[in-house]
């Protein structure tokens, strides 16, 4: 089966553009998206609320990475990464 295409949104890469000073949060963020093309369904939890639909995933310290899937198309949408704190507003 082949590999899910990744798509980054405006907001996250609005979020990246920040965040691009802190080397090991990018390490990691490689890593997940390397997972993410592999297998997006084993990756993170579901979230409620406004949010509902998407997924979120630990990174670095206390960052997450909220993302959706489109099965269908096999697409992952990278829709915000930012501080746990400040991320599901």
């Amino acid at each position: 089966m082949s590999e899910w295409v990744i798509r980054r949104t405006d907001t996250f890469l609005k979020h990246l553009r920040k965040l691009r000073h802190h080397q090991d949060l990018l390490q990691e963020l490689d890593k997940k998206i390397h997972h993410l093309k592999e297998d997006p369904e084993k990756i993170g939890g579901f979230l409620a609320g406004s949010l509902h639909g998407s997924k979120a995933t630990r990174l670095t310290g206390k960052y997450r990475l909220i993302f959706t899937t489109d099965g269908k198309n096999r697409i992952v949408y990278l829709i915000a990464l930012d501080h746990r704190g400040r991320v599901y507003e």
